[in-house]
């Protein structure tokens, strides 16, 4: 008993020391939910902010307070912060850093994001969470079959001189802004790091400067991390969220065997609900992106852009909220994803499975990008090549998918044979008539290393007089690439209702002069006023590897907006004929006959023939 009695005040002491521990715990764990009015703010007070550095781990750093930037944009306030502490100390603010939270007597401020251009110090600008809250909690939640409308977003341009040599810049612009006058001193949003992985780096840099137009800084990284891989353990669903205030955050663009998301950091968590970035993403209003946690493998320092070099972890929920003072998302909801299919024919066969988001903005960059990277993992970078591209879109509400086909030659790895697909693509998603969800993507790109080409040299005709109603011999002459030439015969029927006397041209021509004939001779038909005329022009368009026989023959009549009215009245054609409206013009008829070849063709060759 008496030695029980000797370790009672000890007990005591290991009592009152868990219950220190379990109570400043509890500070700790509930500090996110003690908020800070940037009324009570004044320069000078010192606090600490989260972030994670390595691995999974939020670590802290030093903050202090330097002011208040307030209306600095309408009805928005700034906090404006030095950061310090290891490794902000040589990296500056680092791209990744966006929402990471900021606490001032363990009350919670707002979120690192926006900083400025060409600084030396790693001075940055909190969004005021109060702000954060007030703007993404409070706006209800869209359905989430929502596809994502584009805004454009444009970060400011600056005279194109270098910065003051041996400064260090903080990771605040694009590479283009970064050569900009260093007098023109900016707060800009921070840069969220693109992490892409399966992509070509050379495909990577060509689509930096578009990327960049939108506040992102795309670094090739490594795809999906299991949580498996890194603790060596299987983890439950919830140990694999852990997305709390501090923790890294990423936003899905494409997930499977090409990947890309934009990584941040998590400010604020509510129930189900999470905020962070501190400043948009695209600003989209309402969005629908898959929501994941993320794994920071390094912090790579640079005089221009330093960066957190991550990869998205595990899917955990759902962002719905894009808007100026950053993004929210919901635990637990899933998003909306296109799958997308890239098959590659040529020297090696490749097939690509992905899943893409559905946005009008981004998705046929995304697809652009994933083709172009296809190829040039396939494919020799150099030389001769033909290059067949049929795109495929499943449009919900359609039956039968929007086909897109043509061939090309190219000499070199350039944008302009997947452009040229990529772009009829971009006007259905931003046609003017109707909203459009797609439900799938299938493209096919055959490579032949070869040159088959060829050039129109010469046409004849049978006869240079032709009755109405009777046939055109056509003998078209092909001089293909180190080939010789032959004839290709392609017969015309001449319409009964001809006008006799009148003069006809025959042209044989390749599909880039036909389409320059198409908008001049019937430019209404290529301007679509509904989606249907739209679907209609973009599968119709002229392929390279046609030949276009095109007979011109003059009628009584007039067009209207592309349409042919041949059979008006005496009276109204005369008040027509003298109309002052746009999109009338005289009536013509054209024959025209379509021969595909195995060449791309190129040149053009005109005859007249007159009808007796």
């Amino acid at each position: 008993m008496k030695l029980k009695e000797r370790q009672l005040p000890y007990l005591f002491m290991i009592l009152g020391f868990f219950s220190v521990f379990i109570s400043s715990s509890k500070t700790l764990i509930f500090a996110t939910e003690n908020i800070m009015n940037i009324d009570e703010i004044v320069p000078g007070m010192k606090g600490y902010g989260k972030t994670v550095f390595t691995g999974d781990r939020v670590e802290m750093f030093n903050v202090e307070v330097l002011g208040i930037l307030r209306n600095w944009e309408a009805k928005s306030n700034m906090i404006l912060i030095r950061m310090s502490g290891d490794p902000l100390e040589k990296s500056g603010i680092i791209a990744g850093m966006s929402g990471s939270p900021v606490y001032i007597d363990n009350r919670l401020i707002g979120a690192v994001a926006y900083g400025w251009s060409f600084a030396k110090e790693a001075i940055a600008g909190v969004t005021p969470i109060n702000e954060m809250k007030s703007t993404l909690l409070n706006i209800p939640v869209q359905e989430k079959d929502i596809s994502l409308t584009s805004v454009d977003w444009e970060l400011p341009s600056f005279p194109q001189n270098e910065p003051e040599p041996g400064s260090r810049v903080t990771s605040l612009m694009s590479q283009e802004l970064i050569q900009g006058s260093s007098s023109n001193m900016k707060l800009t949003p921070i840069l969220a790091p693109l992490v892409v992985s399966g992509v070509n780096g050379e495909v990577l840099q060509k689509m930096q400067p578009l990327f960049n137009t939108y506040g992102l800084y795309p670094v090739q990284g490594g795809s999906y991390v299991s949580v498996n891989s890194l603790s060596g353990k299987g983890d439950s669903i919830s140990e694999k969220a852990k997305l709390v205030p501090g923790a890294s955050v990423a936003a899905i663009l494409v997930k499977g065997d090409l990947s890309a998301a934009v990584v941040g950091t998590v400010t604020y968590v509510e129930g189900d609900n999470v905020l962070a970035f501190g400043h948009p993403f695209l600003q989209t209003g309402t969005a629908d992106l898959p929501m994941a946690s993320a794994y920071v493998y390094a912090i790579l320092t640079s005089q221009s852009n330093s960066v957190k070099m991550a990869s998205p972890r595990e899917i955990v929920g759902r962002i719905h909220q894009d808007r100026r003072s950053g993004i929210a998302g919901t635990f637990g909801e899933s998003s909306r994803m296109v799958p997308c299919r890239i098959e590659v024919e040529g020297s090696q066969d490749l097939v690509y499975d992905f899943e893409i988001i559905d946005n009008k903005l981004l998705t046929p960059s995304l697809v652009l990008m994933a083709a172009q990277s296809a190829v040039l993992s396939t494919e020799r970078r150099l030389g001769e090549k033909s290059v067949n591209i049929k795109l495929s879109v499943q449009i919900d509400g359609y039956e039968k998918p929007v086909v897109i086909e043509n061939v090309f030659y190219e000499l070199d790895p350039s944008w302009f044979p997947l452009n040229h697909i990529v772009q009829p693509f971009t006007m259905i998603l931003n046609n003017q008539f109707q909203k459009v969800r797609v439900n799938r993507i299938d493209l096919k790109i055959k490579v032949l290393d070869a040159r088959k080409t060829a050039y129109i040299e010469a046409i004849k005709v049978n006869k240079k007089q032709v009755e109405p109603g009777g046939t055109l011999q056509v003998d078209v002459r092909i001089k293909p690439f180190t080939g010789e030439s032959f004839y290709q015969t392609v017969m015309m029927q001449i319409p009964e209702d001809t006008l006799p006397g009148s003069a006809l041209n025959v042209t044989a021509c390749d599909a880039t002069y036909g389409q320059a004939l198409n908008m001049g001779r019937s430019a209404g038909k290529f301007l679509p006023t509904n989606f249907e005329q739209l679907l209609h022009y973009v599968e119709n368009m002229e392929r390279n590897n046609t030949l276009m026989v095109r007979v011109l023959l003059p009628k009584k009549g007039v067009t209207y907006k592309g349409e042919g009215f041949p059979s008006l009245p005496t009276s109204i054609l005369s008040i027509m004929s003298v109309s002052n409206q746009s999109g009338i013009g005289p009536l013509f008829d054209e024959v025209i006959s379509r021969v595909p070849t195995s060449y791309v063709l190129n040149g053009n060759q005109s005859i007249p023939v007159s009808v007796k």
